[in-house]
Parts: C-alpha cells; structure tokens; sequence
C-alpha cells in the first residue's frame, strides 16, 4: 500500500525530524513543517498513516509516535529482461518503510528497463510473495518467472486455464513478447510491493 502525495509529505516530516530532534513532532509543529493551519486535517494524516501500517501511537497522541519498518531478506537481482541467474540465495536484509508484508515474503533487486512502462525502474526493489502456482498469478499481473536454460525474469504474466503456453509480456516495447511452453517455465513468486530509494530510505511506490 503507498503513500498518497499529502500522506507522504507528513511521513517525510516525521523521518526527518525524528531523525534530527530524536523524537517526533508536535500536532503544531507539523502543521508548522506543512503550512497547513488545520489540526484536524494534520490528525487525518496521521490516522491514515497509522491506518497503512506507517506509523504507531498510543492514544493518538502525537510524541508517542513511531515509525513502523519492514525488513525483509534480498535475496538478490532479477532481471527486467532475460539470461540473469535464480534469486534464489539469501544475501542480506533490506529495511523498507512501512509494516505491511507477511512472513514469507523477500525482496529482489531490479536490473534492466524492461518493465519501465510499468513504473518499475533499474535499481528498484520488488517485493515477491513466493508461489509455485501460476494460477495465484492473476492475468497481467507482474510475477517472477524462470525460464528453463535461461534465469529468471520480472514480467506480467498471461495464460489460459488448460493451455499448455504462457506468456511473458515486457512493459518496454524495445523488448519482445514471448510466448513459452508451460514445461519451460517456472513460477517463483508474484509483485506485492515495490520501493524505490529517496533520502536514505526505501520508499513505497506504485506501479504505472
């Protein structure tokens, strides 16, 4: 889940006070940091950033406020296009903000342009929820699939239920649509999150 636009301003605000003060800002000085002249609406913020798995508070109150992370393992590059090894070995851990993925899920590292249409650029990291059925992966949705000879690669995902073939689909036109034999392939995992780094965080950001 992202951040609309005002929701995100009021989470920077906190990340970078909290950063610089050691604790969090008053319900005055947001709206201060804002501009905004309205308690209610800054209150409004913060119920949704709470509501979104960003933030925690006790008694909504703001100096008992705390922002929520979720740090996953990256398990390592995939490739937005072809011939790049399995992500299947642990590497590290990666911290994401917000608090909203399951136990299970992993992060991958984006290399290529093959899915920039989609809002998905090098560099990127993509949250995977691992699954080896590509019926879990709904038509157009964007899953991590290996290629038998080749690795595995990040693309939207099309198939018709007793067809033997699936197809791959770029969201680059400079790289081709494949079409493979479902012996071919194999599912690994399809997209829940994507994040993208700003300002000493990996921040949560929506797919085009």
């Amino acid at each position: 889940m992202v951040l609309l636009p005002s929701e995100r301003r009021l989470y920077d605000c906190l990340r970078q006070w909290i950063h610089i003060n050691g604790y969090p800002p008053s319900i005055r000085e947001m709206k201060v940091a804002l501009r905004e002249s309205s308690s209610s609406f800054v209150q409004d913020l913060l119920d949704r950033l709470q509501q979104k798995g960003f933030i925690v508070r006790q008694q909504r109150t703001a100096r008992s406020l705390r922002l929520l992370y979720s740090e996953l393992p990256l398990k390592g590059v995939v490739q937005a296009g072809y011939l790049t090894e399995h992500p299947e070995r642990y590497f590290e851990r990666v911290r994401l903000d917000g608090n909203r993925y399951q136990e299970g899920d992993y992060a991958l590292t984006v290399s290529g342009d093959s899915m920039v249409d989609a809002g998905i650029l090098d560099g990127d990291i993509v949250v995977m929820r691992p699954t080896e059925d590509i019926r879990e992966i709904s038509l157009g949705r964007i899953g991590v699939i290996w290629i038998a000879g080749e690795g595995s690669t990040l693309k939207r995902v099309y198939y018709s239920e007793g067809d033997d073939q699936v197809t791959l689909e770029p969201a680059n036109l400079a790289h081709p649509t494949r079409t493979l034999e479902r012996s071919q392939v194999g599912v690994q995992g399809v997209i829940v999150g994507q994040h993208r780094y700003d300002n000493g965080l990996w921040v949560a950001v929506a797919p085009a």
